[in-house]
């Protein structure tokens, strides 16, 4: 699930070099699993991975490979703030609602 304003570069655009001019800032690849959810204004960048059932909070940049799953990543750089966690794509109250039914 994405919100908006999302940011998901895998460049930098413009061309870094060492000083013989060889490129030193070549974009691999960006990966995100499955049942990700990506909060407002997430920023993520080259040679990145977010694993299986996770959530990325609002306003984190992600700068490098998070390969555990069912993890809150969040901040500036993010980081793993919480672990074993799942989400579900209803509202909290029709959650209950629902999970109260069975």
């Amino acid at each position: 699930m994405i919100s908006w304003e999302i940011d998901i570069w895998c460049t930098d655009v413009h061309t870094i070099t060492d000083l013989d001019g060889n490129a030193i800032n070549y974009g691999k690849s960006i990966e995100i699993g499955n049942h990700v959810w990506i909060g407002k204004d997430v920023k993520i960048g080259k040679n990145t991975k977010v694993s299986d059932d996770s959530i990325i909070g609002w306003g984190s940049i992600v700068t490098r490979k998070f390969n555990e799953t069912n993890v809150i990543i969040a901040g500036n750089p993010a980081k793993i703030i919480k672990n074993d966690i799942n989400w579900n794509f209803r509202d909290l109250q029709n959650y209950q609602i629902f999970k109260n039914s069975r």
